[in-house]
């Protein structure tokens, strides 16, 4: 294994003749340490370790290879025959996964995500993401299950993408190679339970614009005066900041299938007394029962010692990114999710706008020889995110956007800030 920076400011790992991709923060981006540490722990995962195995993805419409950890005294044969055969819940740690162009899954889409994600500031997660090829012998098992225990539209789309690689496609073949995206998944996502809502062809967002969270996302007063403030009404609130961040980045990347495909994990939350005044904490439920840092107490014991009440919520997450950068059927924009939007917070604005500075020639090459686009993808993406500045930016100016989005003013320790337009 060999890791170095190229020309690109990539981090690049070989293995072999594979190579797993790092790409570097858009144009004007800080580093996202935590991001980076998830691409480096994705890049350390060897396809060829005896550790490693894969399965194919079942429960999608779109196929893709699932990346297990083995199980401790399980043999390879039973992990396929028994775990690989069923559509969820296998019994083995899930690594991440990694998806083609095939179908409406677009390898540029996926690897843009997270880059815009870090530059527009969001709040909600977007798992890391990395550029990898895999041998096409080693894709060749992963195929030959999907023949076996695929049914009905996935097993169509399965036969596609093995078509594709048949002949040896520029979409999903290079230097002899499959390429694609590797996906960070860690666990404790899962479709959101009230937000995870697709309606007909005709308009698959239909029922989430009919939520009570997108009416409050659209209306006009305060979320305090709407949602009563306290911690366990938190939930709400973050959930209505988190709607609007869909919609800002989801018409900026032209998403054709996000609803439907509205991810969250659970996470706990909990007010703490400084003396600098009350701090909200939080951690993913996932973790709350493992030590904290440097220490032998996990997070609930600490809790539950000190009597500090907390709540548990889901909260988004982005995970399902790979039918983006669909000019033509870009859902959110069709609907003008962005123009209704009448919450955010100051710091999404402000990187919003920002980002919509950048020189156009650095962004049309950055998402070129990044993220893989196309000259007219990459033009697009830059129009739809000018034209998303423009709308906000109208909004606040017309006094119709609040910059009230922010856990910390719904609960009072905060006020709302300034009007900033710019």
């Amino acid at each position: 294994m060999a890791s170095v920076q190229d020309t690109f400011g990539r981090s690049r790992v070989s293995y072999g003749r594979e190579e797993c991709v790092a790409l570097p923060p858009a144009p004007g981006t800080e580093i996202d340490s935590g991001r980076k540490d998830d691409e480096d722990a994705l890049c350390k995962i060897k396809f060829d370790d005896p550790n490693v195995i894969f399965c194919p993805a079942l429960h999608s419409t779109n196929p893709g290879t699932d990346i297990y950890e083995l199980p401790t005294g399980v043999s390879r044969a039973s992990f396929e025959q028994k775990e690989c055969a069923k559509e969820t819940k296998r019994n083995a740690n899930f690594l991440a996964k990694f998806k083609q162009s095939t179908s409406c899954s677009y390898t540029p889409a996926i690897l843009a995500y997270g880059k815009v994600a870090d530059a527009l500031k969001i709040h909600v997660d977007v798992p890391a993401v990395v550029y990898r090829t895999m041998e096409q012998a080693t894709h060749k098992g992963v195929e030959k299950m999907a023949g076996v225990y695929a049914h009905g539209l996935i097993k169509q789309t399965w036969a596609g993408l093995v078509s594709k690689i048949a002949a040896s496609s520029p979409k999903v073949i290079k230097d002899g190679l499959l390429y694609g995206a590797m996906v960070d998944h860690k666990g404790g996502i899962d479709h959101h339970p009230t937000l995870n809502q697709r309606g007909p062809d005709s308009n698959p967002a239909a029922p989430f614009l009919a939520s009570s969270t997108w009416a409050m996302a659209t209306k006009g007063s305060e979320i305090r005066s709407q949602i009563p403030p306290s911690l366990k009404t938190l939930g709400q609130m973050m959930a209505v900041r988190d709607v609007g961040e869909m919609a800002i980045i989801d018409h900026i990347l032209a998403q054709q299938d996000r609803f439907g495909n509205v991810a969250k994990k659970e996470k706990i939350f909990w007010l703490e007394q400084t003396a600098a005044g009350q701090k909200l904490h939080s951690v993913k439920a996932t973790k709350a029962n493992k030590p904290i840092d440097g220490t032998n107490q996990t997070t609930m014991q600490y809790l539950n010692a000190n009597h500090i009440p907390y709540v548990q919520f889901p909260v988004m997450v982005l995970a399902d990114n790979d039918c983006g950068l669909r000019q033509n059927s870009n859902v959110v924009q069709k609907n003008n999710m962005v123009q209704h939007l009448r919450h955010i917070s100051s710091s999404v604005y402000k990187h919003v706008q920002s980002f919509a500075k950048t020189n156009p020639g650095d962004l049309l090459e950055y998402f070129q020889n990044q993220t893989l686009m196309t000259s007219d993808e990459a033009k697009g993406v830059i129009a739809r995110l000018q034209e998303v500045a423009s709308i906000l930016k109208k909004n606040c100016d017309n006094g119709t956007l609040l910059f009230d989005s922010k856990p910390d003013i719904f609960l009072g320790m905060k006020p709302i800030p300034p009007k900033n337009c710019e």
